[in-house]
């Protein structure tokens, strides 16, 4: 869950500059930290817990799905870096 929260706030600090934007199609290239909580919540909370009530999340699924979080929190870290260089802050 932890790696959730980075990701909302990685995205948010982001969403700060003029050149930076959420590509999630679901949540639009603007959306507030209460909408992307929500996003998650809703999204993920009935799927993880299909998955543990059915024994289908095994310790390497779990750590495969960290790894792609902890991607998605460094390319948002990424495009951070780049926008605080080159970009207007809003």
């Amino acid at each position: 869950m932890a790696l959730q929260f980075a990701d909302i706030y990685t995205t948010y600090r982001g969403l700060k500059y003029d050149c930076v934007k959420e590509l999630n199609p679901f949540l639009g290239e603007s959306p507030s930290v209460p909408k992307m909580f929500a996003f998650k919540i809703a999204v993920l909370v009935p799927a993880i817990e299909a998955d543990i009530k059915n024994e289908r999340v095994s310790p390497q699924l779990f750590n495969e799905m960290n790894f792609l979080m902890s991607i998605v929190i460094a390319s948002n870290l990424d495009v951070l870096k780049d926008a605080k260089e080159m970009c207007r802050k809003l």
